[in-house]
């Protein structure tokens, strides 16, 4: 699951930008924050919580099923006329603020392989890949508090205290969470730039934001096409971890900034993560690819 998609989800959760920050905290931390997280780990209470999650599980939708929904109420051309497409619209957009793509296993296994995929060791003569009972309950520790906030009040307030408080606890011992990526070069500080302003966000900047989104909808030919050689290119100069970082960081200053579930849901969380992406790889990626993704951003804010 690439951090783009992970975001649109967490941007339409009402405690999205708690899961954003367990995962920052989870993409920062080295040997001695594994020591402190390990330490509040509690197999006993957590066991009976993971119970409530799965149980909330199942009554999620998922996105793959609403969009099935519509494809069939396409295909039976039930949404034929002006009128039932614009209650389709609204409808799709309802919808998908209470959907998900991801899921609880998901989120667990991104902790425990790839954002600490560095506590693994390189498998032996064809063996499995090994770690430390340390690095694992760390693991369980940042993934139960992701999960308890990516399912927010879907699970009992019990299960979901249960499962945030460990992390919540080993946290008041760490530096707060870094305001931007770390490690962006001089050629990225536009990642920086853009994070800032979202954060500061008043009332005229979001409504020049959601024109901007309803007149140029991203997410479909040039547009997806940018966003794919973007992609590309973080893989490429191994910057996955600081891409993902600044997409978590753009979900804690989408929310913060003032904009919500239906927005995110309504194609603005497009326009912001394929900024940000841009600006990631803005050394490498092409001038055409770069000025699709910054189009509607520079429409709405205009160019320094």
């Amino acid at each position: 699951m690439s951090s783009p998609v992970l975001g649109f989800d967490l941007v339409r959760l009402p405690a999205g930008d708690s899961a954003a920050e367990v995962l920052l905290r989870a993409l920062a931390s080295g040997p001695r924050e594994l020591d402190l997280l390990a330490a509040r780990h509690d197999q006993g209470t957590r066991a009976g919580a993971w119970d409530a999650v799965r149980t909330a599980c199942a009554n999620v939708p998922q996105i793959t099923d609403v969009l099935a929904q519509v494809a069939n109420g396409l295909a039976a051309d039930d949404f034929g006329d002006d009128v039932a497409g614009a209650r389709l619209e609204k409808g799709v957009v309802r919808v998908l603020q209470g959907s998900t793509i991801a899921d609880a296993d998901a989120l667990v296994r991104l902790v425990h392989h790839d954002v600490l995929d560095w506590t693994w060791s390189a498998p032996l003569d064809g063996g499995p890949r090994l770690r430390t009972e340390v690095a694992a309950q760390a693991a369980d520790v940042l993934a139960d508090a992701a999960v308890s906030a990516y399912l927010g009040d879907r699970l009992p307030d019990g299960a979901r205290r249960v499962l945030a408080h460990p992390y919540l606890q080993a946290a008041r011992d760490m530096p707060p969470v870094p305001s931007a990526p770390e490690d962006l070069g001089e050629a990225q500080a536009g990642v920086a730039e853009v994070l800032d302003r979202l954060r500061r966000l008043d009332g005229t900047d979001r409504a020049c934001l959601r024109a901007v989104a309803e007149a140029s909808r991203p997410g479909a030919g040039e547009w997806a096409s940018a966003v794919h050689d973007a992609s590309w290119a973080v893989h490429l100069s191994d910057r996955v971890r600081t891409a993902a970082a600044a997409q978590l960081l753009a979900v804690r200053a989408f929310r913060a900034g003032g904009l919500d579930a239906a927005d995110g849901a309504a194609g603005l969380w497009n326009v912001v993560s394929g900024v940000v992406h841009a600006e990631v790889v803005a050394d490498l990626l092409s001038s055409d690819a770069r000025a699709v993704l910054l189009r509607p951003w520079e429409a709405a804010f205009g160019t320094d």
